[in-house]
C-alpha cells in the first residue's frame, strides 16, 4: 500500500482486491469521525481502478500501454527490431480542470472553446509590473505541472490565456482596439513598451529606462513551445519529503517545550 498526501488531499494506492480497498475506506471514515469529528460519506472517499484514471490535484494518474521498439543483435551479427508491449504509470495534467480554475479566476469564459478575458485586476498597473506579476504566475503553473506528461501542452495553454488576456487589457488601456495591434507594437511576448499618447514630445522609453525613471519590461514567458520545459522524469530520492511537509514537521517539533528550550540554548551559545 502507498500513501500520498498534499495538504488536505490524500491518495492511497492498493495492490490487491477491491475488498481491501473497501475495508480501508471504512477504517478511514471511522478514524476521521472518531479523531476529528468529521463525517465522510462514501462519495467523498472514492475507489477507482488505475486503468480508469484517478484524478488527484488537477492531474490524472493512469496506466498507459506503450509499444517500445526492441533492438538486439541476433546470431550472425544481424540487428533485429521487434515491437514490444508494456505498461507505464502516467501522470497527465487535466486540461478541463485547468480551464475550470481559469474560469473561476475570470481569465476565460466558456468550456469547450474558452475565450480569454481581459485581466481587469491589473488595469491600473504599469506594463512592467503587470508582465512581472503574470510571469510569476506562469512560473508557478510550470512548476505545478512539472511532472505531467503533457507539461508543454498545458503550460502552453496557460501562457496563451495569460498572453491573450494581457493583450486585451492593453488594447483597452492604450486604446488600440484589438489584440493584433497590441502584438504588432509590443511583439508576441509583449516586451516592447506601449504608449498611452502619440505625443512626439514625450521622452522615449529607452531614455526613461536609462535615467531609472521606469522599470524594465519583462517579456511574457513561454511565448513559444520551445521555451516551455519538458516533463521532469527525474526519480524521487528514497525517503523524499516535500518542502511543505518538512516545514510542518519542524513546526510540530517546535511545539515541544523541551525541544524549543534546547534550540533556544544552542542559539544563545552561538
Amino acid at each position: 500500500m502507498d500513501y500520498i498526501r498534499y495538504g488536505g488531499h490524500f491518495l492511497i494506492g492498493i495492490r490487491g482486491p477491491r475488498e481491501d480497498a473497501v475495508g480501508i475506506r471504512k477504517e478511514i471514515i471511522e478514524f476521521c469521525e472518531n479523531k476529528y469529528g468529521s463525517r465522510l460519506d462514501n462519495s467523498k472517499v472514492e475507489i477507482e481502478h488505475i486503468t480508469r484514471g484517478i484524478q488527484f490535484l488537477d492531474h490524472i494518474i493512469c496506466r498507459r500501454v506503450i509499444h517500445p521498439t526492441l533492438r538486439y543483435t541476433a546470431t550472425g551479427g544481424k540487428i533485429v527490431s521487434e515491437k514490444g508491449v508494456g505498461t507505464l504509470l502516467s501522470v497527465t495534467a487535466s486540461l478541463q480542470q485547468c480551464i475550470r480554475q481559469f474560469r473561476q479566476l475570470e481569465f476565460v469564459k466558456g468550456d469547450r472553446d474558452p475565450e480569454p478575458l481581459p485581466c481587469t485586476p491589473m488595469l491600473y498597473s504599469s506594463q512592467a509590473h503587470t508582465n512581472s506579476q503574470m510571469n510569476k504566475f506562469l512560473e508557478t503553473m510550470a512548476d505545478w505541472y512539472r511532472y505531467a506528461d503533457n507539461r508543454k501542452k498545458i503550460v502552453g495553454f496557460c501562457a496563451y490565456v495569460i498572453r491573450s488576456s494581457l493583450a486585451k487589457l492593453y488594447a483597452a488601456r492604450y486604446r488600440l482596439k484589438s489584440r493584433a495591434k497590441v502584438y504588432k507594437i509590443a511583439s508576441r511576448d509583449l516586451s516592447r513598451p506601449l504608449r498611452e499618447s502619440s505625443n512626439n514630445s514625450a521622452p522615449e522609453y529607452s531614455d526613461l529606462l536609462r535615467m531609472g525613471l521606469v522599470d524594465a519590461i519583462e517579456s511574457v514567458q513561454f511565448s513559444h513551445m520551445s521555451l516551455i520545459p519538458s516533463c521532469d522524469y527525474t526519480p524521487f530520492p528514497r525517503n523524499w519529503v516535500p518542502d511543505h511537509e518538512r516545514v510542518l514537521r519542524e513546526y510540530i517539533r517546535l511545539q515541544d517545550p523541551k525541544f524549543f528550550c534546547e534550540l533556544h540554548r544552542s542559539v544563545k551559545r552561538q
